[in-house]
Order: structure tokens, then C-alpha cells, then sequence
């Protein structure tokens, strides 16, 4: 069909070809509400690379696979609890280098404004840190597995300084070259102090044995409870004042006078019980002098020094004991703490050289990640990111589709009249050719 037949078959059809334009925009206008309106945002990251003798670890057309990856809009879809599948996330998010810059465009479609805006400013700043962890990722597995080894040597450095403090508290001298020597001065010291509390104690027993009282009471003492005592006061006045009128009589009459009998009877009787009012007060148990209850506490004062040497003798001769015992076992406890000295040594050694090793790796992983980093150049805003883009979409496919029904419906009732109007028509269907025609001219 030539041009001219075709558009010859559309003037001639006009009113079809309009009046299905005119439905069909009038169902369009009607039904425009249905479609949802569509928000873009977009943002910017640019590729910043150092211009060493070593590249970075991607170029830029490597950017939009790692920005639509799977893992990126994974992490995004679960920083920013989306409630869209992975999918669809990866369906409308978008990543295309700016002709041949390093910059790169990160867009995202979605019905809400709000969310495109944030899923595309989500995905440059996962972007970028996930760039930075594949550019360190061979690094990073280094400097872990040298930290947890250096973890572990400083565990063990832990554990042998608290074997070896354990060591020393129990035996401080093996610390010293000198240790025999100074368990043997300790010893002759502690030898030199027991002789010198043993002296003292000797002393002290003595001196307790002079003031200790006995069954007899010093004259003093006695005295002091018989003149203290009313009975014997009362008995012993008595037996003076009849004692003294014996020796009256005596010196007045003769032998032969009557009453001398009686009275020198009466003075042996009071005699007798002075005697025992004497012995009674005695042995009284609450009897109380003041010189024998001063002699009592200087006694007990005394036994309190003696205990005191006795218990700084038997602590000296434990010390002695313990140093003795010290000694005998300076082989064995220092070959032992010799031992764990020199294990932590080597493992002081080994730390070091581990520190050294993962000082190195962080330098690395430093250097690579300088070489090259993405960077949000441009976030995305509201103010730029508003689109009706699916309304209009679906506007131009249906006006589309529209205007195809309209033409598709003029040849269809072109295709459905059995006039004949042109010569071509005659020939194909005669198969001959027309030679003349008469009339106007369809």
C-alpha cells in the first residue's frame, strides 16, 4: 500500500478515525485517576581514585552492577525496613554513569516521594561503604586473624604473670641471683632475735616467780587483815586489857592472893581465841590487804609479759622454720620460676613480632582503601526529585494505543465496503490492467 492509498483511505474514513480518537480520549480523561503517579529521586556519587602507580579496586562502569547488587539493596531494604521484596527494590532502582565522568546518577521510582528520596540517598551511602569494604576486604581478613592470634599471646602473657607472681608471693628470694645467700643472712638474723626473746623470757619468769604470793602471806599483809578485821580487833583489845590487870595484881598481891587463879585462867582463854580469830581472818578468802592485791597485780602483769615472750618466741622459731624450709626448696622453685621467666621471654618476643605484623596490615589496608573511595556528590532532595513520570507514561501508550485503533478501525470498514473505487482495485481483482477510465477520478 502506497502512502498516498493509505492516507487517501484515512480522509476517506475521517469520521470513524475521529470518532474512536474522540472515545478513546474521552475513556483517557476519565480514567486518569486510576493511574498512580510516579516519584523518582536521585542522587550522585562520584568515584574519587588516587593517581598512584595502583589503580583502584573497581572503575566507574563497575558502579551500577555494585549499586543495584543484591547485597547493597539488601542492606538498604533492611536499614530502612522497606516493606517492598528485594525484587522489586532491585526492579526500580536505577544506576547510570554521566557520559564519560566518574560521576554516576542513583535513582529510585516508587509511588511515594518520600521513600524515593530515601532509597536513593540509601543506596549512595551503602554504595559507598560497601566500595570501601571491597577495596580493605583482603586486608581486613589479615588484621582479624592477627588480632584474635594477638588476643591469644596476651592471654597467655596473662596467665604466666600470675603463675609467677604466685611464685614470688610464696617464696619472695628467688626473684634475686643472691637467694641462698639471703635466706641464710634472714636466718642467722631470726637465729640472733630468738636469743634475744629467749633471754628476755628467762628474765621475765623469774622476775613473775619473785612476785608470785604463796600460801603464806607476807607480815605486812597479815597485819594489814588483822587490823582490818573487827572480831580480832575486839578479842585482841580484850586480852590486853585483862593481861594488863593480871600484871597489876600481880605486882599488888602476893602469890597467895585468890583472884591471881581466875584472872591468869580468863588471860590464856582469850589468849586461845585471839589465836583464832587470828587464824579465822586469815583464811578468810575475802580477806583484803592493799600491799598483797598490789603484789597480785604485779604478779598478773607479769604473767602477761612472760606469754607475751613466749609468743614472740615460738613466732620467731615458725620464721626460722619457714626460712629453713625456704632454703631447701630454692633448687626447685627457682629452676621453676626460671622457667616460666624465660617462656615469658619468647611470648614477649612473639607479641611483638604479631604487633609489628598487624601494624603493617593496618597500614595496607589503609593505603588501599586511600587509593580509591565513592563519594555522595549530590543527595537526593524533594524539591528535584517530584515526577508524575507513570501518569504520563501511560498517558502517551493509551493515547498510542488510541490512535492505533482509530487507524486500525477506518481500514477495517474500508476492508468491509464492496465498492470498487480505484483502478487497482479492478486489476487485482481481474488480474488485468485497466487501460482507460471514464468519469472523475476516485
Amino acid at each position: 500500500m502506497t502512502p498516498q492509498r493509505f492516507f487517501n483511505t484515512l480522509k476517506r474514513r475521517s469520521i470513524f478515525v475521529w470518532s474512536v480518537l474522540a472515545v478513546g480520549l474521552a475513556l483517557m480523561y476519565s480514567f486518569r485517576g486510576l493511574v498512580p503517579s510516579s516519584f523518582a529521586g536521585v542522587a550522585h556519587v562520584v568515584l574519587v581514585a588516587e593517581s598512584g602507580a595502583r589503580d583502584p579496586s573497581v572503575s566507574i562502569v563497575d558502579l551500577p552492577s555494585i549499586a543495584t547488587s543484591t547485597v547493597v539493596l539488601q542492606r538498604v531494604r533492611n536499614s530502612l525496613k522497606l516493606p517492598i521484596s528485594l525484587i522489586n527494590l532491585k526492579q526500580n532502582v536505577s544506576a547510570s554513569v554521566l557520559g564519560r565522568s566518574s560521576i554516576m546518577a542513583v535513582g529510585f521510582h516508587d509511588q511515594s516521594a518520600e521513600r524515593a528520596i530515601d532509597v536513593s540517598n540509601a543506596v549512595a551511602d551503602e554504595l559507598s561503604r560497601y566500595y570501601d569494604e571491597i577495596s580493605t576486604q583482603r586486608y581486613d581478613v589479615n588484621v582479624n586473624r592477627l588480632s584474635t592470634e594477638l588476643a591469644g599471646e596476651a592471654n597467655k602473657m596473662r596467665a604466666i604473670d600470675t603463675a609467677m607472681s604466685s611464685v614470688v608471693a610464696a617464696n619472695p628470694f628467688v626473684v634475686s641471683d643472691k637467694s641462698i645467700d639471703n635466706i641464710t643472712t634472714e636466718i642467722s638474723t631470726l637465729d640472733e632475735q630468738r636469743a634475744v626473746a629467749l633471754a628476755q623470757l628467762q628474765g621475765d619468769q623469774a622476775l613473775a616467780a619473785t612476785s608470785a604470793g604463796g600460801p603464806l602471806r607476807s607480815q605486812t599483809a597479815q597485819h594489814e587483815i588483822l587490823a582490818g578485821d573487827p572480831a580480832y580487833v575486839a578479842a585482841r583489845t580484850a586480852a590486853a586489857r585483862d593481861s594488863a590487870q593480871l600484871v597489876s595484881d600481880r605486882a599488888t598481891y602476893t602469890q597467895s592472893f585468890p583472884g591471881l587463879p581466875g584472872e591468869l585462867a580468863k588471860v590464856q582463854s582469850e589468849s586461845d581465841a585471839l589465836k583464832r580469830e587470828a587464824t579465822r581472818a586469815l583464811s578468810d578468802p575475802n580477806a583484803y590487804s592493799p600491799s598483797a592485791a598490789g603484789t597480785l597485780a604485779q604478779h598478773t602483769r607479769q604473767l602477761a609479759i612472760v606469754a607475751g615472750d613466749v609468743a614472740r618466741l615460738n613466732q620467731l622459731d615458725e620464721l626460722v622454720a619457714n626460712a629453713k624450709s625456704t632454703l631447701g626448696a630454692v633448687p626447685t622453685i627457682g629452676a621453676k620460676y626460671s622457667q616460666l621467666s624465660a617462656e615469658r621471654t619468647a611470648m614477649e618476643t612473639e607479641y611483638a613480632a604479631l604487633a609489628t605484623r598487624r601494624a603493617n596490615a593496618l597500614a595496607n589496608r589503609a593505603e588501599a582503601s586511600s587509593l580509591g573511595s565513592v563519594v555522595v556528590l549530590d543527595r537526593a532532595i524533594k524539591a528535584d526529585t517530584q515526577l508524575a513520570g507513570g501518569r504520563t507514561r501511560a498517558a502517551v501508550v493509551a493515547f498510542i494505543l488510541v490512535l492505533a485503533l482509530a487507524v486500525g478501525t477506518a481500514f477495517l470498514v474500508e476492508s468491509l465496503d464492496p465498492r470498487i473505487r480505484r483502478p487497482e482495485e479492478i486489476e487485482e481483482l481481474y488480474g488485468i490492467p485497466v487501460v482507460a477510465t471514464f468519469g472523475s477520478k476516485a
